[in-house]
């Protein structure tokens, strides 16, 4: 094909395209329904709904018994623990932490020192070492121990 019949078959298809529908305009089979531009009261048709529901009913949240619970008897104790830091220094820190005789409070262990500081990080290092160490399964205390050695992270 040359390009004299390529121009005139796109030519062509143009008159076509400009001819077929009035401009401004979309050709369409068929007359629609025309659309109505007026409502009031009279004449308004509400349209179907679309993608509805019935809602969820929200059940009511189940009761529980509920156990008359002690307030938990919490104390405080300070340690002086000896640390060996990475570089073999050796360093000895107050370590104070609050417990109810089950569980120590995480968020209390150093609490002595400001919170973000070098010293804060490695007593904490140290604390949980000191835990480990203070780990056994024999007695209630000793269990409260091993449960901060293995649940807390400095």
């Amino acid at each position: 094909m040359n390009a004299r019949s390529c121009a005139l078959r796109i030519f062509g298809m143009l008159q076509l395209w400009l001819f077929s529908a009035a401009p401004g305009t979309f050709a369409s089979v068929g007359d629609p329904a025309p659309r109505q531009t007026e409502f009031n009261d009279r004449n308004y048709q509400p349209s179907r709904q679309i993608n509805t529901s019935a809602p969820v009913r929200a059940r009511p949240p189940k009761s529980r018994a509920r156990t008359e619970s002690k307030p938990r008897d919490i104390r405080n104790r300070t340690e002086r623990v000896r640390w060996t830091n990475g570089r073999g220094e050796l360093t000895e820190y107050q370590v104070y932490y609050e417990y109810d005789g089950t569980h120590v409070t995480f968020a209390s262990v150093c609490s002595n020192h400001r919170k973000g500081s070098i010293d804060y990080r490695n007593c904490r290092k140290a604390a949980k070492q000191w835990f480990a160490g203070r780990c056994n399964n024999s007695s209630s205390s000793g269990r409260m121990y091993c449960h901060a050695d293995n649940a807390f992270r400095p």
